[in-house]
């Protein structure tokens, strides 16, 4: 039987208490088996970009952005202390994963696992592109609409990642962005920023040593540096995007207060996106994600496990999409500004693109 979707549903541990204790259980081999491939396609890929012929160049540019990506998903693990079974491993390894997409390692721990999993779905405080109202939508500058518009799109979502992440959670916080140790963070951010100048550079002495010319080091840096990050922002920004967007899943504002409860946000806002086998790989499980919510205390090497465990308990409130291109164009299509009052998605011309997700007359009664 479905629950009452207004209703707060089982608690926090009355849902974990499906998750056994083998499933927390932290291995240093495969922790080791997540880490080092990804490593070494991102090392062996930029050292194929500096040795190999132009030709090879761009495939490789394109292949080293995803091992950025890859790197980053076991970094994340790293990040939440469960990759490894000692913290100064995870931390060290949490480090050295988020470099390569140039994120300070404290910036990455107060955004996600403070605040995005501490308030998912909750538009004040989520940092995980809440979605615009209507009214706020059309204050924007028409180059912000534009902005918004476009980053929503399966060909623009990079800009959606570079923009609404990377630089105002990441690089550039201000207020409340900024993760509590402000040292720390400063520290990290001037490792990062050094390792990027470090990466750049490193580039065009090796385009000037081979004595290519300005043309030949400006290919170098965007094959070499841009390409990747333009290939690993797309990447990040598309599994971000659908992990927490749906028409069956809904947004919370100050509006909805005490909504949501733990089970409505960890649970029923959390989709699981079935891909075929390959990707699932390729994706170390991330999307997986209903279960990753529930407990992030569950490595990523036990996560298909999980999600099967809490599929079981609550099959019918779990949000469980086939991944299609078809499916995927039409959450685009549908989920582009969200009424908070009525809970609903609209179009960009405030027409509702689906019926509402929460009824407040159920929730009043």
């Amino acid at each position: 039987m479905r629950l009452d979707p207004t209703a707060p549903g089982p608690t926090t541990g009355e849902v974990r208490k499906n998750l056994d204790k083998p499933l927390h259980a932290k291995s240093l081999a495969q922790g080791l088996s997540s880490f080092l491939p990804a490593g070494a396609l991102w090392l062996l890929t930029m050292l194929g970009i500096v040795l190999l012929p132009w030709w090879a160049k761009v495939p490789l540019g394109v292949l080293n952005g995803m091992a950025i990506g890859v790197f980053f998903i076991v970094g994340h693990d790293a990040g939440h202390g469960i990759l490894f079974p000692r913290r100064w491993m995870n931390r060290l390894v949490g480090r050295v994963c988020l470099m390569p997409a140039l994120h300070p390692f404290a910036a990455w721990v107060h955004n996600h696992n403070g605040l995005h999993h501490g308030f998912t779905n909750i538009k004040e405080k989520d940092p995980g592109f809440p979605p615009l109202s209507l009214t706020e939508y059309q204050s924007l500058s028409g180059w912000r609409k534009f902005l918004y518009r476009i980053s929503r799109t399966w060909y623009g979502l990079a800009a959606l990642y570079f923009c609404e992440m990377w630089i105002r959670w990441e690089i550039l916080p201000t207020g409340n962005r900024r993760p509590r140790n402000l040292r720390a963070y400063q520290i990290d951010r001037a490792v990062v920023l050094l390792f990027m100048a470090v990466w750049i550079g490193g580039l065009v002495a090796v385009a000037l040593l081979n004595g290519e010319g300005w043309l030949g080091v400006l290919g170098m840096v965007a094959v070499g540096f841009l390409l990747p990050q333009f290939i690993w922002n797309w990447f990040i920004a598309f599994i971000i995007y659908q992990q927490h967007i749906h028409p069956r899943v809904p947004w919370y504002s100050e509006l909805d207060k005490p909504m949501p409860s733990y089970f409505q946000a960890q649970v029923r806002a959390t989709p699981h996106l079935y891909f075929p086998k390959p990707y699932r790989f390729l994706l170390r499980n991330i999307m997986e994600h209903t279960a990753h919510h529930v407990d992030p205390g569950v490595p990523l090497y036990h996560l298909p496990e999980a999600q099967q465990k809490i599929e079981k308990a609550y099959r019918r409130e779990i949000v469980r999409v086939l991944w299609t291109p078809g499916n995927f164009r039409r959450m685009l299509k549908t989920c582009r500004l969200y009424d908070y009052a009525a809970h609903r998605w609209l179009d960009y011309d405030g027409t509702p693109t689906t019926p509402v997700l929460i009824s407040k007359d159920i929730e009043r009664g």
